[in-house]
């Protein structure tokens, strides 16, 4: 099982406030600059998608949205758009094949157990179709720990996400770094590393 039961526990808990708390992602540069790269009505997929904020987004924008979590209350703040799919999962239940132009995964794989994190960006991979693009937001480094509100962390390097990515047949095109502060307090060096499959 590739999600973490104490990780998934606090999201049901604080579904309602944390979704107050990210309601601008879909306004973002880095949200418009990825949309853009993807054809015009395509299928899009929201991985770990919370309170589905940039679902959201891609739905005004006229994608074919799918929203992935593994919170069914995170999942209650976005059921209310019929045109958008949701599935309450783990990332082990990511079984879909060449389904999606892109996939926004953003910071949601960095609650994957270090051991799990191999095999689902391998569901990640082939859930993108061929020239599909692909974002993750991930948090920078090499810790794996619990932050204070007892969700697991495993941080990645850019070094290795690119190898792993490369290895699975995609071109990395950006990489880009910022520093931000959690939802706990805590700061941390946030990765997004954007990448297009090879046809």
């Amino acid at each position: 099982m590739s999600l973490d039961a104490e990780t998934i526990a606090f999201y049901n808990k604080e579904a309602p406030s944390y979704t107050k708390q990210y309601k601008d992602v879909a306004e973002s540069e880095r949200f418009q600059t990825f949309a853009n790269r993807i054809r015009n009505g395509g299928d899009v997929l929201d991985l770990g998608c919370g309170a589905g904020n940039a679902a959201r987004g891609f739905h005004a924008m006229g994608f074919q949205v799918t929203a992935f979590d593994g919170s069914e209350a995170m999942l209650e703040q976005i059921r209310k758009i019929a045109e958008i799919t949701t599935i309450c999962a783990d990332f082990d239940a990511l079984d879909l094949l060449d389904a999606f132009d892109g996939i926004w995964a953003n910071f949601c794989l960095q609650h994957v157990p270090r051991a799990d994190f191999p095999q689902v960006l391998d569901r990640v991979t082939n859930a993108l179709r061929p020239d599909g693009w692909l974002l993750i937001g991930i948090h920078e480094g090499t810790e794996t720990r619990r932050d204070k509100l007892g969700r697991l962390y495993c941080h990645h390097t850019e070094v290795d996400l690119r190898k792993a990515l490369e290895q699975r047949g995609l071109h990395v095109h950006s990489v880009v770094f910022a520093d931000s502060t959690g939802y706990d307090g805590t700061p941390f060096t946030g990765m997004t590393m954007v990448a297009q499959k090879l046809g």
